[in-house]
């Protein structure tokens, strides 16, 4: 760990302590778990996959400046860690599936911020499509308008300056206008970057895909 030799044996004091909070948190969600219904229970497994993420971010980190100065307060403090992560509000807000966590957690490691009222949308994955017992090739297939935010920006701003927030958080699941926005790539994965007057509406509750037309 870096730091003075006096920093470092303080800090490992602390990151003692932390790793035993995040066990406290963990017995207490394994607790809750067992006495759950499948799917409660699957909601709360991924929590703990949230938790073990967080756990091996902090108790990995090499500066004794950090355990000090982020960690003299240990009580509560890592379910508030895991109560601001995106992923675990969609869980709680019903607003996703334990599936959709791996695309909402794509916010934090895009190399691309999204300015004023643009929106970072994923797209729906296509599902087969038959008519009349034909299927249907990928070619001639229409591109779902619906999909689910990855990431947003700060707001609209207007002519007298003020910025407006926009009303689509991370994780929302939203149809959009079928001409709407410019297709892009990062890392072999396609986005689409739209603005919010480009959103017909947010999916709550659902899981079907709906196809819109603008």
């Amino acid at each position: 760990m870096k730091g003075s030799a006096l920093q470092v044996e303080w800090a490992e004091r602390i990151r003692i302590q932390v790793g035993k909070e995040f066990d406290r948190v963990e017995r207490n969600l394994r607790s809750v778990a067992r006495r759950q219904n499948p799917t409660k229970r699957a909601d709360t497994e991924a929590i703990l996959s949230i938790l073990e993420e967080k756990r091996a971010a902090v108790l990995n980190k090499q500066q004794a400046s950090y355990f000090i100065r982020d960690w003299q307060e240990i009580s509560d403090q890592v379910q508030k860690m895991i109560g601001k992560d995106m992923r675990f509000q969609a869980i709680k807000a019903g607003r996703t599936k334990v599936r959709d966590l791996k695309t909402l957690a794509e916010e934090k490691y895009m190399n691309i911020r999204p300015l004023y009222d643009r929106i970072v949308v994923k797209r729906s994955e296509e599902q087969e499509t038959a008519r009349n017992g034909i299927i249907i090739p990928d070619s001639a297939k229409e591109k779902p308008q619906e999909g689910t935010v990855i990431a947003v920006g700060h707001g609209k701003r207007l002519d007298n300056g003020t910025l407006v927030p926009l009303d689509v958080k991370a994780g929302d699941r939203i149809l959009f206008g079928k001409y709407s926005g410019n297709e892009t790539k990062l890392d072999g994965t396609e986005y689409m970057i739209i603005r919010e007057d480009d959103v017909l509406g947010i999916l709550d509750g659902t899981d079907k895909s709906v196809n819109a037309s603008a």
